[in-house]
């Protein structure tokens, strides 16, 4: 009986003592985890810097460097003090928003409506109209061609739309642009004495049915027909209006008058 006492109470012990060490180990084992987010840690509310009157590059390092996020930019109409600049954003100044945040701005492209002044641009070259439509802030929607008997290759004949003073910038400038002159020359329209430089430039004697032509007046008709080849010392034999010849401006009209559609 005296085996068995001794191995009660040793047995007795042995479960008081791993009682007791349980109660010590239990909290360092069972103890519930913590979690700490990288959002959480940043979650912090920061304010939202002003941007308004920046350019748009330094109000995207503005507001980067505050540890938030460009989200988008936008274009607006506005006038020609705050052009380029950034006129609104979204959240506004001093706006208290989480770290990572997105910030909208809203920047000025300058007025709808930019100079305009078309009767400039007939006579140039192609690449000089563009490069004065582009000066008024404008742009081309391509080019044109037409044969013209006095405006040389590559020049602008005419100009689509004939609007002065100012144009709105979604509207598209078009040009007609010459591709010189084949043949025999046009005489039909031009004015008496433009047409005996012209024809003199080629070695052609102008002849007039009707006698010689008062000043200013306009040569209606032409034989042969223009584009015809031709040899120096060739007769033609032209009509003459009364009509007087249009001013340069007047003689390219809204549409190219004269030259179709184009």
């Amino acid at each position: 009986m005296s085996g068995i006492r001794r191995f009660l109470l040793l047995a007795l012990a042995g479960a008081v003592l791993a009682f007791l060490a349980g109660l010590l180990t239990a909290p360092l084992v069972f103890s519930t985890p913590r979690f700490v987010s990288a959002l959480g840690a940043n979650a912090q509310p920061v304010a939202v810097p002003s941007v308004i009157g920046m350019a748009r590059q330094d109000a995207q390092r503005e507001i980067e460097s505050s540890g938030l996020v460009l989200a988008a930019q936008w274009s607006e109409y506005g006038d020609l003090e705050t052009m380029g600049l950034v006129v609104r954003q979204d959240p506004g100044p001093g706006s208290q928003v989480p770290r990572g945040s997105p910030v909208s701005i809203f920047w000025n492209v300058g007025p709808l409506f930019r100079q305009y002044h078309p009767e400039l641009l007939p006579g140039l070259t192609a690449t000089e109209a563009e490069e004065m439509i582009a000066d008024w802030q404008l742009y081309t929607a391509g080019r044109s061609r037409a044969p013209h008997p006095t405006i040389p290759e590559g020049s602008v004949i005419a100009v689509c739309p004939m609007i002065p003073e100012s144009l709105s910038v979604e509207t598209p400038v078009r040009l007609l642009v010459s591709t010189g002159w084949q043949g025999l020359p046009l005489f039909q329209g031009m004015e008496t004495g433009f047409a005996d430089s012209i024809a003199g430039l080629h070695s052609i004697v102008l002849v007039y049915r009707d006698g010689a032509p008062r000043s200013g007046s306009l040569i209606s008709g032409q034989e042969p027909s223009p584009g015809g080849s031709f040899s120096e010392g060739d007769t033609v034999w032209v009509t003459v209006s009364g009509g007087v010849a249009p001013s340069p401006a007047d003689s390219t009209g809204e549409q190219g008058e004269g030259w179709g559609a184009w």
